[in-house]
């Protein structure tokens, strides 16, 4: 093609826009049949050549005008087109514009990833500090992966409003972990959690709504384990806080969370609420932290203060449990655990189903716990007076379900027939429970 067929080319594109020759057919159309016309009768000596100049100048005005008019239109048609596969924020392509590319991407020779990339907390980020600080985090973040992937290729999306999408040749280097490792140094670090998932597509995609909806189980499964490790590793730092404070109580606190385990699995709740149970029998005395040594190692009755700093231990432990990780829900059992099954505990006052399960659970394991223990002022009940004891409780101080629960697991382990109680060292807390059914009231 030579310099001038391309500079002439390049001057009809400007002229038309974008929808080219239709832009200029009907236009062009009626200009020739009203110059006909025009001609026709000029020739006939119908009208003079003033009249006849001055028609073809209008005639050239109108065509013009409606080539530029179609001209606007097309190229607005073009602008909403795309905008509507674009994000605003970032100008990256959206949803609707990886899921036209996904199918075009693959084929059996050539092996795409697709990896998304979930901003957890992005909203809460823009409540905090404003939707211009968060959208600058956004689009840093979006430069970002577009540096990490065009060397190799790739292609970066905005699929929605917390999620990117990252598609790159499968032989490529960049996978999920290396694109989380491109989000370290942006603005939000240490505000915004992440999570990744990734999956690879190799032959022609029919549906590639089932190819991103794949993708983002993977996102799932993988917080769902990133959460999982976050918790233990936060139930781990509390308890050696727990353990260098009061190391007396880690035995007992093993021994209540276990029993939750057998009595949660007994009533058929699901492994998600049975960890929460666990991790809260083991953590329900993190409160004590709080409580001065002078409190907690004093002979004497305590007094009115005291009594209520050891009564407000579980609200505290809460608050210390709520700061981690993964623990909201462990903590919201941990506050719980004082509130009697008819109302009348503390702090809420809460009553029957409005207890989270997991308080009612602990709540019994820990005054069975208590009753078979050694006291100095007593000796440990037997296991069938300590559950005859939770019995004329039950509905009162205890949910029957649970008391009934525990029942059936005693009976199943032949722990009635045994009657040789361990003694356990058991948390100040619970000397009122092991005193009487009832919660001792402040001064």
């Amino acid at each position: 093609m030579t310099p001038n067929s391309k500079s002439a080319r390049a001057a009809w594109a400007a002229f038309t826009g974008p929808a080219g020759a239709q832009a200029v057919a009907l236009p062009g159309a009626f200009a020739v049949l009203a110059l006909m016309l025009l001609v026709y009768d000029h020739l006939q000596d119908r009208i003079p050549p003033l009249v006849f100049w001055l028609c073809v100048l209008l005639i050239a005005c109108v065509f013009a005008w409606l080539v530029e008019t179609a001209r606007r239109q097309s190229q607005r048609l073009v602008v909403e087109q795309e905008r509507a596969i674009r994000d605003r924020v970032t100008g990256l392509p959206n949803r609707e514009a990886l899921l036209d590319d996904l199918p075009r991407l693959s084929g059996p020779e050539r092996r795409h990833s697709l990896i998304v990339v979930e901003l957890e907390g992005l909203q809460t980020y823009c409540d905090a500090f404003g939707e211009a600080v968060a959208n600058r985090f956004v689009a840093e973040l979006a430069g970002r992966f577009l540096d990490s992937v065009w060397p190799v290729g790739g292609a970066v999306y905005r699929v929605d409003g917390q999620r990117f999408a990252v598609v790159v040749p499968a032989e490529s280097h960049v996978n999920g972990e290396f694109l989380l490792s491109r989000t370290g140094s942006t603005e939000g670090e240490g505000l915004i959690g992440r999570s990744y998932g990734e999956v690879a597509f190799t032959a022609g995609v029919d549906d590639p709504e089932a190819v991103l909806q794949q993708a983002g189980q993977s996102v799932s499964a993988h917080k769902k384990r990133h959460q999982r490790s976050a918790r233990r590793q936060a139930h781990a730092v509390l308890m050696a806080v727990l353990g260098a404070r009061r190391p007396d109580l880690r035995e007992h606190l093993r021994t209540v969370a276990f029993r939750a385990i057998s009595i949660s699995r007994r009533l058929g709740l699901d492994e998600a609420t049975i960890d929460d149970v666990f991790l809260a029998a083991e953590l329900q005395d993190i409160g004590l932290l709080t409580v001065p040594e002078s409190v907690l190692e004093k002979e004497s009755a305590l007094n009115a203060t005291e009594i209520t700093l050891i009564r407000n231990h579980p609200v505290a432990g809460a608050r210390i449990v709520s700061s981690a990780p993964g623990l909201s829900s462990v903590a919201e059992t941990i506050a719980a655990v004082s509130e009697r099954y008819d109302g009348s505990g503390y702090p809420e006052g809460l009553a029957g189903e409005d207890i989270p399960v997991g308080s009612r659970i602990i709540r019994v394991c820990v005054a069975f716990a208590a009753m078979t223990s050694k006291r100095p002022y007593r000796q440990p009940r037997s296991q069938s007076e300590a559950l005859e004891e939770l019995q004329r409780g039950a509905g009162l101080e205890f949910d029957p379900r649970v008391v009934e629960a525990l029942a059936a697991d005693l009976t199943e382990e032949g722990a009635l027939a045994t009657e040789d109680p361990a003694p356990l060292q058991v948390s100040p807390a619970e000397a009122p429970v092991a005193a009487a059914p009832a919660e001792p009231q402040p001064g």
